[in-house]
């Protein structure tokens, strides 16, 4: 049964042949479909570079990455032959994005929409700028009913590029249209958080200096680069991880209890919480590469070794740093950061006492 919250619309994901889609949003999709989140008239278009695919194909690599994921095979076939469909992007010219416009009418028809949608920016942050204007100078910035744009991280390589791209985005669309997204925050764990601090009033006479020695955040992965190494080694795990994923653990471990508890009343205090971080000195910061080994008993390539990294490459695939906050619930209290690849332990948050 499909909730009655729900509308109807069209879900464009750009980088429908990338890892975060066939890892992260194919299986999400699909999944919310089958618990009646996503009703049976919605649809999914990818848009990609690959001239080999059209609707079958895709679907075809979509029930491969559905397998994987965990989902049965009656509910990937169905949803797959339902739902999805696919346009290779061409080279991202006008024309391109006019026959993109025709083919989201298109399937808008077929599945009765109302011109709700939904443009998700699963790309390397290289392809963010041309890909938003693309969308606004062709009028997919408007619709008769609503639109979204969603940026996935990073936002920006640093201070100077985010703003500039905040710019483009804000020449082509209202702020309300925009979601900057952190796929992190959706992990049951970080959700969880929330609950931990505020739902459960024996912790927060103890959730501050006078009872936590030390706060550690470590986000390990066993996985090595894969075949992100073009998009990686561009970024690094400080880029990739910490100024995105482990900053808002921070921000949930750390903020103050919200007046109301609104997405703009916890803003506030994250806001408020980053701030209060002290400058970070050079002494307590350490970077590093994995080198070649083993995990699981099978032989683990090196960083440098890995097909399409240089052999020169200072990219750090793991990255650790000592943050002092400056507030009365945390001064004094030192916390621990840490995130790299071919790690052998999950993800930790600890306080300690």
């Amino acid at each position: 049964m499909t909730s009655p919250s729900v509308q109807p619309n069209i879900f464009v994901i750009f980088g429908a042949t990338g890892d975060l889609t066939r890892r992260k949003l194919l299986p999400a999709l699909a999944k919310l479909a089958k618990n009646g989140h996503i009703g049976d008239n919605n649809a999914i278009l990818g848009i990609a570079r690959d001239t080999t695919l059209d609707d079958a194909r895709f679907r075809e690599r979509s029930r491969e990455a559905l397998a994987e994921a965990g989902v049965s095979s009656d509910t990937a076939n169905r949803w797959c032959e339902s739902s999805l469909y696919y346009e290779p992007s061409g080279a991202g010219t006008a024309e391109d994005y006019q026959r993109l416009t025709a083919r989201i009418e298109e399937i808008e028809r077929t599945h009765d929409l109302r011109g709700n949608r939904t443009f998700y920016l699963a790309l390397p942050p290289r392809a963010f700028p041309g890909t938003i204007a693309r969308l606004g100078e062709a009028g997919l910035n408007r619709s008769k009913g609503w639109t979204r744009l969603v940026i996935e991280k990073p936002f920006g390589r640093d201070l100077d590029s985010a703003r500039e791209l905040n710019a483009l985005v804000h020449r082509h669309f209202e702020e309300s249209q925009v979601y900057r997204i952190d796929h992190y925050l959706g992990k049951e764990t970080v959700q969880n958080l929330l609950v931990f601090r505020f739902a459960n009033a024996m912790f927060e006479s103890l959730w501050n200096r006078d009872r936590v020695d030390n706060v550690q955040i470590t986000v390990a992965e066993s996985l090595g680069v894969e075949q992100r190494a073009g998009y990686y080694d561009n970024v690094g795990a400080l880029r990739d991880m910490v100024q995105n994923h482990v900053t808002q653990l921070v921000s949930l471990v750390g903020m103050e209890v919200p007046g109301v508890y609104t997405a703009e009343g916890v803003r506030y205090e994250k806001i408020k919480l980053l701030r209060a971080v002290a400058p970070i000195e050079a002494e307590d910061v350490v970077f590093g590469q994995y080198a070649g080994g083993e995990m699981d008993g099978h032989p683990a390539a090196g960083y440098l070794d890995e097909p399409g990294v240089a052999s020169s490459s200072r990219t750090e695939t793991f990255v650790a740093m000592k943050l002092e906050i400056d507030t009365w619930r945390w001064q004094g209290v030192p916390f621990y950061v840490r995130s790299g690849k071919r790690l052998p332990q999950s993800s930790i948050i600890s306080c300690n006492n």
